[in-house]
């Protein structure tokens, strides 16, 4: 059958064809009970057809605002409690550094973050 051999599903190559879906698989009930072999869907072994399309993706050139670093500059609280240093805004990841951070720590989260091992 030309449906099934097209690469298309079922659904979309009717559509594409103007038939009604429903008649589609009426008929081929239909001539399946009356002993024909109508081979699978491609569909149902190769998953459904994508329909890609080209489109135009104008790129932003100039000012591309970079990460935002800010640093926490009041004065250490008297109280034990861990106060926000600094924290790293880059993209939807945001890292927040802790007073009394271990140096090794933010190191390596530095380098994860994009190898700013030069820093160190």
């Amino acid at each position: 059958m030309e449906c099934r051999q097209s690469g298309l599903s079922d659904y979309q190559w009717c559509q594409r064809q103007g038939i009604n879906a429903g008649t589609f698989y009426n008929w081929v009930s239909k001539l399946r009970k009356s002993g024909y072999t109508i081979p699978d869907s491609n569909s149902k072994t190769e998953g459904a057809a994508t329909v890609q399309d080209v489109v135009k993706v104008n790129l932003v050139s100039g000012n591309v605002p970079g990460p935002v670093v800010e640093q926490n500059n009041r004065p250490p609280a008297l109280n034990t409690e861990p106060a926000v240093a600094a924290e790293l805004v880059a993209g939807n990841v945001t890292l927040r550094f802790f007073n009394g951070a271990d140096q090794n720590l933010i190191r390596c989260a530095m380098q994860c973050l994009g190898g700013v091992s030069r820093a160190w």
